[in-house]
């Protein structure tokens, strides 16, 4: 026999071996691993939390104005008005107190000519003590003060134990969602890819003052009425969202 020809036909052998071998391997492989995968669906769903909450700070804002030809005289007069409501608020116990915006501008007569300065000035009231509040805003609304504008707001320590409040019942309404619905469409059980915490959002309410303590200013009253404050509530939100796999 042809000594080439005998190399020749044992080559082709053994790589026609190692070819089959290889094909076999991976027919194996890939019968296992359709064996060990299960099927697995992908569910996109969020959960939707809210909490009512009743806001425990109320804010006051006065403001003190003079008008007048010349700016620095009226200038001096706001500022001796506010300086002194802000050193009557800071001795009031429970009262939170600083100034807020401070505005100098031109007047304008109705033949479009400079008819002076309007000085106007701003002083920040917050206390968690609604009453205390009330009576305090009553009495600078006597003085040279207006109160012109009103809110409610949510402290961080009570905002914080609300959040997390409203986050462990986020993803446990989450879970449950996902676990009912899993069950819904056939499958016994599911496993998370991927969450999204969104942020918590509220509102916040705006306090009505009553009409004589914001027109005590203009018309002092013999005794310093307090102005009612009356909290509601508000409401805090958290949606959790995400895609869990469902499997059997």
């Amino acid at each position: 026999m042809n000594l080439n020809l005998l190399k020749r036909s044992s080559g082709q052998a053994t790589v026609l071996a190692f070819t089959c071998a290889a094909l076999l391997a991976a027919a194996a492989n890939g019968q296992n691993l359709a064996t060990a995968a299960p099927s697995r669906d992908a569910l996109t769903l969020d959960a939707t939390v809210t909490s009512e909450v009743i806001p425990d700070l109320a804010v006051i804002t006065l403001a003190a104005e003079a008008q007048g030809a010349e700016a620095a005289p009226i200038t001096r007069e706001v500022q001796q008005a506010i300086n002194a409501a802000l050193a009557q608020a800071k001795a009031a116990a429970g009262v939170e107190a600083r100034t807020g915006a401070f505005s100098t501008s031109q007047r304008w007569n109705s033949k479009g000519g400079r008819d002076g300065w309007t000085v106007r000035a701003e002083l920040i009231l917050k206390s968690r003590d609604f009453a205390a509040l009330g009576a305090l805003a009553g009495k600078l609304a006597q003085q040279k003060l207006m109160i012109v504008g009103s809110a409610l707001e949510i402290s961080r320590e009570l905002r914080e134990r609300e959040e997390q409040a409203l986050v462990e019942r986020g993803i446990a309404a989450f879970r449950t969602k996902a676990q009912t619905a899993s069950h819904a469409f056939g499958f016994a059980r599911y496993t998370l890819r991927d969450v999204n915490l969104g942020s918590i959002g509220g509102d916040v309410r705006p306090i009505q003052p009553k009409v004589y303590a914001m027109r005590a200013a203009t018309a002092p009253m013999a005794d310093a009425e307090p102005v009612a404050i009356e909290g509601g509530k508000v409401s805090l939100t958290l949606t959790v969202s995400g895609t869990v796999l469902m499997s059997q």
